[in-house]
């Protein structure tokens, strides 16, 4: 019965202190002989006993502490709503007189409470755009993102091929609409020059299903959405202002895309602009009775009621019993999510994490201001004695008290708030240019909220404590006392400590978080890319086959381009390829001669294929284990058909061969397609990100398969972005019409790639800063106090015969066990949810030793800095200076 007695002391400590004087061991007796009697009854002391006992104990010692300590007043009758508010002024002017009397006091704790909201406004304004907000259509929540799988081909979303989604719109039961659609580039020819834009090719049925309509004229209907049908398009409202200044006469006239002349029947309402970054939209205009490609994106709107589950189960059965004509369907299979999980779903967690380090920091900033109340109301003892002997409210008091800490959270909230808006700004606007168009990140009701709520849940979480310890204060004690250091002060000291001890486990964990973070960052930078970035230019040249209408057209521009670029001062090599490193994917299946036959559950992954002229490699610096690079005769005619592999490639459909140079592979799995020999095995290269494993990879040469849209890579000797006009005069003046877009240094490109990682990896090592600082001053504050609480008695150590070495190591010792108390708490919580941290990170493990043991010397070691202070003035202490003063 030992421990249960302990644990229900440990309850006890609730109640005030002369409370338990006067009935703490009556409260003992009962306890021991209610718990006898359960236990004789065959019952356990378990969970639920403890919690109903915690609840009764919990609410009876607030009762308590509230409770006034004279005879209550006559009663009085009710108060109005006007004498509340009047009382409430009252309150808050008292308050304000206190306060600054003692600047330094408030201002210490607005700094820490504007600290700790800024970081949480910041947060809160990205975690509330990207997950909170709903989508800007009518409805959002019955929306759902399509697409298809196929395991087997390495793909978590290959896309939809139009066949399948003919079917899905024809044959289900769950939806009621859905809908196709793609992006493309287009060149558009204006009054003054030619511009790149981008195109939305979607279904009739794409408006219906989002929600809206045409703000002028119509959308295009089914007749419009056929094959060869008419070509017609809606402008957005955007391009509509810009291009033709908001006319409404625009409806009826032509406008030429690609060399096409294309009718505009209608203009898109604002909201159309969330859907994409398209600026027009025209039909798609498929057939479902060809095979197509898997490169449609789907959007679908449920019927009320249905879930994602049903809309599953439904789309896999009408796609499973497409299988007998289309034995593909057993491979692929369609998938149905929300549309915020599937283009958000990876941000959840780490949004979650910095949400969470935020949090973190406003509890420490709230544990620190708690301390300080702590502290000031022990000097406020006295006036609070008196002003209870005087027949105020342990009530009344606590009200007060908590009117003061409300309104330092919300100076000090305001403040933060500012700061965190003006903070996240760069932040937002270069997010906005990473995420859909839907997701937006203006001020709603749900930041005005969280911002309230927080701001209030802080002043009750770091003013109540103290308030209630105020407003229990031993009133004869106080006023028979001529000091400010009671009974209660030790309690004080206690509850202090614990504050200090919980800053120190959540800042170390964020530290912990924040390394591993920061370590991360820092391995993918490290990591060899497998192509050279500096002093590497990028811009797409997309020619439109209305102009250039033959491979033989399309291969003497590029031919001529490069050619050009290649003699302008200060260029070293030129080369274009279907996609530079980062920047797209188009893939193929591939076979090798003499493989066995494969089964038909064997993987067949999609193999990354690019199309390449004869000096890529040395362009981009990708370097060749072995073989050779293209030659201007590779590819030419069918006996020259020639490919470079790359080594993820080659170890997968030449297991155990050393040099699979000379070796022939196809494409396709049918066998039609002709034989292609290996010239080159070269270097893996990171093209989908640093971060991201690699697939198989082929190079094909451009005269092997011709393309009309190619990405060009620039080599200089300096700065390659002096080189944009005059590679914009050569495009110009060979064709005036040809936009120049997509125009950035392979640099650039790398950088945007980690820039979401590099963003939030940083931003959590700021807030583990803020959070060290804060519990580093939370500790120095409560050692200090201790330390002035304690004068008289370190004096009379001292001049009893204490070395002042002594004196040190006791207060240092004091110091440094709460230290390691909150390290050990720190460590073990990190530890714990290492399982759920592993997924942020790629190049470091989620319980790195390296990491944590220095994360912890470091804090440690500054804690011991800020211990050393006040123990080095407790130990220089004059005893009889002190003993006199006090």
């Amino acid at each position: 019965m030992a421990k249960p007695l302990g644990l229900y002391r440990f309850l006890l400590r609730l109640f005030p202190r002369c409370y338990r004087r006067e009935r703490g061991s009556e409260m003992e007796r009962l306890f021991l002989d209610m718990s006898a009697e359960r236990v004789g009854r065959g019952r356990q002391l378990g969970v639920g006993f403890w919690l109903r006992l915690g609840w009764d104990t919990g609410s009876q010692a607030v009762s308590e502490r509230l409770a006034p300590s004279l005879p209550p007043p006559p009663r009085t009758p009710k108060r109005s709503l006007g004498d509340r508010m009047s009382t409430l002024i009252g309150d808050i002017r008292y308050a304000i007189r206190t306060l600054v009397r003692q600047p330094s006091y408030g201002l210490m704790i607005v700094v820490m409470m504007a600290l700790g909201i800024a970081g949480n406004a910041a947060v809160f304004r990205i975690f509330n755009g990207l997950f909170l907000r709903p989508l800007p259509f009518e409805d959002s929540e019955q929306l759902v993102d399509l697409d298809e799988t196929a395991p087997r081909w390495d793909l978590e979303f290959v896309g939809i091929a139009y066949p399948d989604f003919a079917t899905w719109r024809r044959a289900n039961s769950t939806f009621s609409g859905m809908a196709t659609l793609t992006t493309r580039g287009a060149n558009f020819a204006g009054d003054d020059d030619a511009e790149r834009v981008v195109v939305l090719h979607a279904t009739y049925d794409l408006a219906s299903v989002l929600g809206f309509d045409a703000m002028l004229g119509r959308f295009f209907n089914e007749e419009e959405d056929i094959p060869d049908g008419p070509r017609v398009t809606l402008l957005s409202h955007s391009f509509w202002q810009q291009q033709f200044g908001g006319d409404p006469g625009v409806i009826g006239r032509t406008i030429k895309l690609n060399s096409r002349s294309y009718e505009v029947i209608g203009v898109l309402p604002p909201r159309a602009e969330f859907v994409d970054e398209a600026v027009l939209w025209v039909p798609l205009q498929e057939d479902e009775n060809r095979g197509g490609s898997w490169y449609l994106r789907g959007v679908g709107r449920l019927k009320p009621g249905v879930t994602l589950q049903q809309a599953r189960a439904d789309l896999l059965n009408v796609h499973r019993g497409m299988v007998e004509e289309r034995s593909v369907n057993e491979i692929t299979s369609p998938v149905v999510n929300s549309v915020r999980d599937r283009y958000l779903g990876d941000f959840r967690l780490g949004s979650s994490v910095l949400l969470g380090a935020v949090g973190i920091v406003l509890l420490i900033a709230c544990a620190n201001i708690a301390g300080l109340m702590l502290a000031r109301s022990l000097a406020r003892s006295r006036e609070i004695g008196i002003r209870i002997a005087m027949g105020a409210g342990r009530g009344r008091i606590v009200r007060q008290l908590l009117t003061e800490s409300l309104l330092l959270a919300s100076v000090g909230a305001a403040v933060g708030t500012g700061l965190g808006l003006w903070g996240s700004a760069a932040l937002v606007t270069k997010m906005t240019e990473q995420f859909p168009r839907w997701v937006v990140f203006a001020l709603d009701w749900r930041f005005v909220a969280f911002t309230l709520v927080v701001t209030a849940g802080a002043a009750v979480v770091f003013g109540l404590m103290p308030a209630l310890q105020a407003a229990g204060v031993d009133t004869r004690g106080v006023l028979e006392s001529s000091s400010t250091r009671t009974s209660g002060s030790l309690g004080k000291r206690r509850s202090m400590s614990v504050l200090v001890a919980g800053e120190v486990a959540l800042a170390l964990a964020l530290l912990i978080v924040g390394g591993l973070s920061v370590r991360d960052l820092q391995k993918l930078q490290q990591i060899d890319p497998g192509f050279r970035t500096e002093n590497v230019l990028s811009y797409r040249l997309a020619l439109p086959s209305a102009k250039y209408e033959n491979d033989e057209q399309q291969l003497a521009f590029f031919d001529q381009h490069l050619e050009r670029v290649r003699s302008l001062p200060g260029v070293t090599s030129a080369a274009a390829a279907s996609a530079l490193p980062l920047s797209g994917h188009w893939g193929w299946f591939f076979r090798a001669e003499g493989a066995p036959p494969r089964g038909p559950e064997d993987p067949n992954p999609v193999v990354l294929t690019r199309v390449v002229t004869p000096g890529y490699f040395a362009t981009m610096g990708v370097t060749l284990k072995t073989g050779r690079v293209f030659d201007e005769f590779d590819g030419r005619d069918e006996g020259s058909r020639a490919v470079i592999v790359n080594e993820t490639f080659a170890n997968h459909f030449f297991p155990g061969d050393a040099d699979p140079v000379g070796k022939r592979v196809r494409t396709g799995t049918d066998g039609d397609s002709p034989w292609m020999t290996v010239v080159g095995v070269s270097r893996d290269v990171k093209h989908y990100g640093v971060d991201e494993e690699m697939r198989p990879g082929v190079y094909l040469p451009l005269l092997q398969m011709p393309d009309s849209r190619l990405q060009m890579a620039v080599r200089t000797e300096g700065n390659p972005l002096s080189m944009v006009s005059a590679l914009r005069a050569v495009v110009r003046e060979t064709d005036s019409e040809l936009p120049v877009y997509e125009l950035e240094t392979v640099q650039e490109i790398l950088d945007e790639s980690l820039w979401t990682r590099r963003a939030s990896s940083w931003l959590i090592a700021a807030f583990s800063t803020v959070a060290l600082v804060l519990a580093v001053a939370g500790l120095y504050g409560v050692i200090s106090y201790s330390v002035g609480q304690r004068a008289h008695e370190i004096s009379i150590r001292i001049a009893l015969g204490a070395a002042n070495t002594q004196v040190l190591r006791h207060v240092m010792r004091q110091g440094m066990l709460l230290v390691g108390v909150g390290a050990v708490l720190g460590l073990g919580a990190t530890y714990a949810a290492s399982r759920v941290l592993a997924n942020l990170w790629v190049g470091v493990s989620a319980t790195d030793p390296a990491i944590y043991a220095t994360v912890t010397i470091l804090l440690v070691g500054i804690a011991a800095l800020a211990n050393f202070i006040p123990a080095r003035r407790a130990a220089g202490l004059e005893p009889m200076q002190a003993l006199r003063g006090e």
